[in-house]
């Protein structure tokens, strides 16, 4: 059994994946698709995975929130 390892903040997160044979529901294809422990329906033609969305790093969007209130407050008194 395949596992990937997944940092999360503190600790490691280990998550286990399963190759799985099964009858695709759309096309009827005999199929085999690696999958996180539930069992897939559908194969990667007909419903591919999902794409990963980049979220920023949160320090730098805290750092810049600082910033504009300190900037703010000698903007204010002047």
């Amino acid at each position: 059994m395949e596992s990937k390892e997944v940092f999360v903040k503190a600790h490691v997160r280990v998550i286990k994946q399963k190759v799985y044979r099964f009858v695709c529901k759309s096309c009827n294809l005999v199929v085999e698709r690696t999958c996180f422990p539930s069992q897939p329906l559908y194969c990667d033609r007909c419903r591919p995975p999902k794409v990963k969305v980049e979220k920023p790093p949160t320090k730098s969007i805290k750092s810049k929130k600082k910033l504009k209130t300190k900037e703010s407050a000698y903007t204010s008194r002047s």
